[in-house]
Order: C-alpha cells, then sequence, then structure tokens
C-alpha cells in the first residue's frame, strides 16, 4: 500500500513538476565529481505518440536531466544532481550521466530520475511515469522515456 501511494506521489510530481518546494542540494566542500565519481547513467528517448507524427525540436532545445531525492517532509524534493545537454541536432535518444556523492545516498529514501525537454521555459516534453533509481533494489541505469507535455493528465 505504501508502495503504491508513493508511486502515485512520483507519477503527480513528474506530471505536475515540482517547481514548488524545490530545493537543489549543493555538495559538499571539497567534493569533486571525478570521472570515478559514482553516476546515475541511462538514455533519453521519445514515447509513441497518439498521433504517432515526427516531432522536430527547437534548435535551441536543452534536456534537463535531475537525480532527486523525493523522500521529503512536507512534499519537498531534493534535487542532488543534473545534467542539462544542448539538442543541438535535436535526436532521441541520448545518453546521460548524473554524478553524486555517495554519502548524501540514504538508503531508506526514494529517489528518481525526471527528465525534461525544455525551449527556454517552456516544458516541451517530460516522463509521467516515475524512474526509481539507488535505493530499494532499484537500478542506478535507467532508460527515461519523454512524452509531449501537452499530452499529459490534467
Amino acid at each position: 500500500m505504501k508502495r503504491k501511494i508513493i508511486a502515485s506521489v512520483v507519477a503527480a510530481l513528474c506530471v505536475v513538476g515540482v517547481a514548488r518546494n524545490t530545493a537543489t542540494a549543493a555538495p559538499p566542500k571539497g567534493w569533486d565529481p571525478g570521472p570515478g565519481a559514482p553516476a546515475v547513467s541511462g538514455t533519453v528517448s521519445m514515447g509513441k505518440t497518439d498521433y504517432n507524427e515526427r516531432v522536430a525540436l527547437p534548435g535551441m532545445a536543452m534536456l534537463r536531466v535531475e537525480l532527486m531525492d523525493i523522500s521529503g517532509r512536507e512534499n519537498r524534493v531534493v534535487t542532488l544532481g543534473e545534467e542539462t545537454i544542448w539538442l543541438a541536432g535535436g535526436k532521441l535518444p541520448i545518453d546521460f550521466r548524473i554524478a553524486y556523492d555517495p554519502s548524501r545516498i540514504d538508503p531508506t529514501h526514494v529517489y528518481i530520475v525526471r527528465a525534461r525537454i525544455m525551449d527556454g521555459d517552456k516544458e516541451l516534453f517530460l516522463n509521467t511515469i516515475p524512474y526509481y533509481v539507488l535505493t530499494k533494489g532499484a537500478p542506478s541505469k535507467v532508460d527515461v522515456v519523454v512524452i509531449p507535455a501537452q499530452a499529459r493528465v490534467r
């Protein structure tokens, strides 16, 4: 039951966004995510649409992928890391890698990856299902599917 409630909350966060009550956690002083740092990785690809049309991304489209701790009280979500990729060629799938500080991972917490394709402040595509990572048996590599933002449930 608790897992269903968490899944419902995560799905709502992915669909609606978490602009309010979101904090970005700065890495600890002196932490340097070198090439060997632990990371969440995977790909972001376009989901199938009902109308099956080819979608052209604008020339300034950016992919933003975030590692988020969704275990906070009062719906507070903490972003532990992110990667922003300019989609110059507008081609998906695309690989991502988000380095994180392992000392900030609590095995009792729940972590997800959120992906959004943006044109400035406008959300064009996003994932609508949660992609769990790192704890409670979840992997550190995920393949995230995004769909048009207009197609999301209201």
